[in-house]
């Protein structure tokens, strides 16, 4: 999501968070325990409530010619690298964060070493990728309607790392097909509260239902940036492709802070 401010003044950087065009990014979803099975909310009918999360497909970086190249405040070739596929990407949502931590002095030299450190010790046999398959049962004949058809049932694993706050903040990673490719994709999710967003005044939005095309104000800080750096310990242990990324984005950020 695109950086509203970067204050370095008081150390804080301001998140856009859409509450109403629910995209394959973002979801403001509904459940009542963690484990539940997350139930997209009609935000423009529904009032916010303490049961509502917003469901993040947190990424790192953007192809460095795209449209979407724009979205990034670090939209330049001294702060691009060389992705896994090949292409020239530039540093975007959570490498963007850590940048600016780094820049803040936030986030010191030793966490960028240990992160480094920590993901180019996990073996290939160790990668998310490698330790999960998506399992189809047998099927079983089941008439519907006078139609005979052959049922089975397609389990994804799915796996749910708590930020040692009592589940406020979790993430969750989910195994798909790949789209474009023969094999499965782990995909990382950040969960978190609507209570933790605010509106353009600093105001909480609980108790309402969203405006047109509104969007919100996630602030990240001292506070909690350990989640942008525990976030990429887990994108580090996803997939090959994942943690050569993961790796030549701190590797940049290092040298640029050395």
């Amino acid at each position: 999501m695109k950086i509203l401010k970067v204050n370095e003044f008081n150390k804080n950087i301001k998140v856009e968070i859409p509450l109403t065009k629910h995209t394959g990014k973002i979801r403001i979803k509904e459940r009542i325990k963690y484990t539940d099975f997350g139930i997209p909310v009609a935000t423009r009918k529904k009032p916010f409530n303490k049961n509502m999360y917003v469901e993040w497909q947190i990424g790192y970086d953007i192809e460095l010619n795209s449209p979407k190249a724009k979205l990034s405040t670090l939209n330049n070739y001294e702060l691009s690298f060389i992705a896994y596929n090949g292409k020239r990407k530039i540093l975007y949502e959570l490498s963007e964060y850590l940048y600016y931590f780094r820049r803040m002095r936030i986030v010191g030299t030793q966490e960028i070493n240990e992160l480094i450190d920590y993901i180019e010790k996990i073996p290939d046999n160790n990668l998310i990728e490698n330790l999960y398959r998506i399992y189809k049962s047998n099927p079983v004949e089941k008439r519907i309607n006078g139609i005979s058809f052959l049922e089975s049932e397609l389990k994804y694993p799915h796996l749910i790392h708590d930020f040692n706050n009592g589940f406020f903040i979790i993430a969750e990673i989910t195994i798909r097909e790949k789209q474009k490719a023969i094999g499965i994709q782990p995909m990382l999710y950040i969960c978190f509260p609507v209570s933790y967003l605010a509106d353009s005044r600093g105001n909480s939005i609980l108790g309402r239902t969203a405006n047109t095309n509104e969007t919100a104000v996630l602030e990240l800080n001292a506070t909690n940036e350990f989640i942008v750096r525990e976030c990429f310990k887990i994108f580090g242990m996803l997939s090959k492709a994942h943690k050569h990324d993961v790796l030549e984005i701190l590797k940049l950020i290092r040298s640029k802070f050395p």
